[in-house]
């Protein structure tokens, strides 16, 4: 379970509250080089769902559609409980030994990740772009019984937002 890190008092990065404690958009910092963003869930949200963080303080399931930039922005973050529709809560935005939603086998550093339509990594949807995606690297293993299945691993390693690297030229 994660902790706090930062010198708030009331910072609960585990659970859930009805009752608003912070400012939406609020950034904490947590162990395991973890940080975390407060926002209020705009559906139902399950354990190592991936979520589009929006400027206004909403957390909902991440959809490919939304990993260009659009009106709203791109902001991820992926929820460490369960959070049903209109509670407050902090989604993790980096660190190490996170949860994460997975669809189909995974094995630590042999696949890339794109994201289905309910906040789900899918895996080999970004062969082609190396093996992390988003700053986002599994370092467990996973094989659901089903390929259609999903289940959540702990392992994730997760930087967002995912730092560039730039060609330089003499």
């Amino acid at each position: 379970m994660a902790f706090a890190s930062s010198s708030q008092i009331g910072v609960d990065l585990n659970n859930a509250s009805t009752t608003q404690l912070f400012a939406l958009g609020y950034k904490v910092l947590g162990s395991d080089d973890s940080e975390w963003t407060y926002a209020l869930a705009s559906g139902s949200i399950v354990t190592g769902q991936f979520v589009q963080l929006i400027g206004g303080g909403t957390a909902g399931p991440l959809q490919t559609a939304n990993l260009v930039y659009n009106s709203v922005a791109l902001d991820i973050g992926v929820a460490q409980f369960t959070v049903s529709a209109g509670l407050y809560a902090f989604f993790a935005k980096r660190g190490r030994n996170l949860y994460a939603l997975v669809s189909g086998s995974t094995v630590p550093g042999g696949n890339s990740w794109a994201w289905g339509n309910t906040g789900t990594m899918v895996s080999s949807l970004l062969a082609a772009v190396g093996n992390s995606a988003a700053g986002i690297f599994l370092t467990t293993s996973s094989n659901p019984a089903v390929a259609a299945s999903t289940v959540v691993v702990q392992g994730l390693t997760m930087v967002w937002p995912r730092a560039l690297a730039t060609s330089q030229q003499s």
